[in-house]
């Protein structure tokens, strides 16, 4: 029987609804599984090290102040048998200076008539081979490639050729920023070598536990709560385990038999780890084993590293979702636990459209008010309200099941709980960011990267502030909030929860 056309709203307002519902659901349900999970100790098999030597490859991009501390956080690792590599890209010729001679001052003699080269291209865009500037010694090497093309995959891609050059198969992965503590080779290898499928070891990372300001506790909450509850419940439950950018040990012929990474990629992280699950290789997380590092010192710098990991993220889950689908190596559970990794930042763009269609259904109530459209809308909406209700605020409150798992129950750190509402507001003022982020990574649009600034904190004077363009961006954003729900009140006398949500998320952002 046709539908009456006067219904098409509403058919097509609940099959929207219900959509976005039931994907909210799908992330919502990881979410609760990882955290219930995570509150168990992993059982992971471990054998004594081989003593196999190891490359600590430190990554760097005109770092200007973290660079000596984080050498020599590689120099106190307790295992032998080791080689620090720093991969640097830097452009700013005073710092390429003062890291040649920080190499020389470790008896480091420049390499020449070596076969590793990088493609630039020259004054009238043409391409042409110059070589990478290479200084060694037994324990340390300094490589410097001439230009940033291809970001961090595109540096780690001739590394790694280096690397397989001098016969080293092992590769201990550092940001600029990141320290790991003393025994973290033996403690990574010990489980690398306990089974050949392991292509990595990824390890926890946290914020340095002193100094930081008041917004880095807020944006902690978040970037922690992945480490401490999120990645332990994967690793109890077998679910494929994320390479999360840095602090992992890496098995090289792995990486090889993969293709290696993939220069260019905003997320070289997320793609390396998809192409690895493909082919029935697997990661492990230590949960005990800890490196301390950085996260963003401002809402600005927040906004735009997430904006890259939005970006590159829904370019990997456009590029793997179906081949995830179709792998043999996993079975359903685990096929989409990897999709809900793909999809992790794509959530942001769903909630955007959410909100969208809630401000749109609003808006047709009101215009259409006392049509047998609307009266059957509300009909149909009164006869499931009471689980509709509730499964609304079990999605929302899945995204705070992690930070509060890990403040009440893993670090145990109660007063964190009076951070959680400007957790909450910062993350959701950014849902613009992560909609751009997120539509650029599905049509391919080329971006640059964005390093996120690295201090060392007892020696910051004056941080840049966020623009003036995004804080009145913010505002009027609010603005337009607070005036819709205040309309939808006057109207229906409703009071919309989202409204605690979203207007005090944009005037914090606005006035930051």
């Amino acid at each position: 029987m046709p539908i009456d056309s006067s219904l098409w709203p509403v058919v097509t307002l609940l099959a929207v609804q219900a959509i976005l519902l039931g994907l909210f659901t799908f992330f919502s349900f990881f979410n609760y599984l990882y955290a219930i999970a995570s509150l168990w100790k992993p059982n992971i098999q471990r054998v004594k090290p081989s003593g196999e030597k190891v490359a600590v490859v430190v990554v760097a991009f005109n770092e200007k102040y973290v660079l000596e501390n984080t050498i020599k956080a590689c120099d106190e690792l307790t295992y032998e048998n080791k080689l620090t590599v720093l991969a640097d890209d830097s452009t700013d010729p005073e710092i390429i200076e003062s890291l040649r001679n920080f190499a020389q001052l470790r008896e480091c003699k420049q390499l020449h008539n070596h076969p590793f080269t990088q493609e630039i291209l020259d004054k009238n865009g043409l391409p042409h081979e110059v070589p990478i500037e290479i200084w060694e010694s037994p324990g340390f090497v300094f490589f410097h490639r001439p230009d940033n093309a291809g970001f961090k995959g595109g540096s780690l891609q001739k590394v790694c050729k280096y690397l397989d050059n001098r016969n080293i198969n092992l590769m201990y992965l550092l940001d600029a920023d990141w320290h790991p503590q003393h025994d973290v080779l033996e403690r990574t290898l010990e489980v690398l070598e306990a089974d050949e499928n392991t292509a990595f070891v990824q390890t926890k990372r946290v914020s340095f536990p002193k100094g930081m300001n008041l917004f880095q506790k807020y944006v902690t909450l978040v970037e922690e709560g992945c480490y401490y509850v999120d990645f332990v419940g994967r690793q109890n439950l077998g679910h494929p385990t994320l390479f999360s950018g840095c602090c992992t040990l890496f098995r090289l012929e792995a990486i090889a038999s993969v293709g290696g990474f993939t220069p260019g990629h905003l997320t070289e992280d997320l793609d390396l780890t998809d192409r690895l699950w493909l082919n029935n290789w697997k990661g492990i997380y230590l949960e005990d084993v800890l490196n301390y590092g950085e996260v963003p010192f401002t809402y600005d710098h927040y906004r735009r590293q997430q904006e890259r990991w939005a970006s590159g993220s829904a370019r990997a889950f456009k590029d793997f979702f179906w081949p995830i689908l179709k792998c043999t190596n996993f079975n359903w559970i685990h096929k989409l636990s990897a999709i809900r990794q793909n999809a992790y930042f794509t959530t942001t763009l769903l909630t955007g459209v959410a909100i969208l269609q809630g401000m749109t259904t609003i808006i047709w109530l009101i215009t259409a008010w006392n049509s047998y459209a609307v009266e059957y809308y509300l009909y149909v909406m009164g006869l499931i309200k009471t689980p509709l209700i509730a499964l609304v605020y079990w999605c929302i409150f899945a995204n705070l099941v992690e930070p509060l798992v890990m403040v009440f129950f893993k670090k145990k750190s109660y007063r964190d709980i009076f951070h959680i509402p400007m957790m909450v507001w910062y993350a959701w003022s950014i849902i613009p960011t992560y909609v751009i982020g997120n539509i650029k990574g599905l049509l391919g649009v080329s971006q640059k990267w964005f390093c996120t600034p690295k201090f060392v904190r007892s020696q910051i004077k004056q941080l840049p502030t966020i623009p003036t363009s995004v804080r009145i961006v913010n505002l009027c954003v609010c603005m337009a909030a607070l005036g819709f729900y205040f309309s939808e009140a006057w109207v229906f006398g409703w009071f919309d929860e989202f409204a605690i949500l979203i207007v005090p998320a944009f005037l914090i952002a606005s006035v930051k």
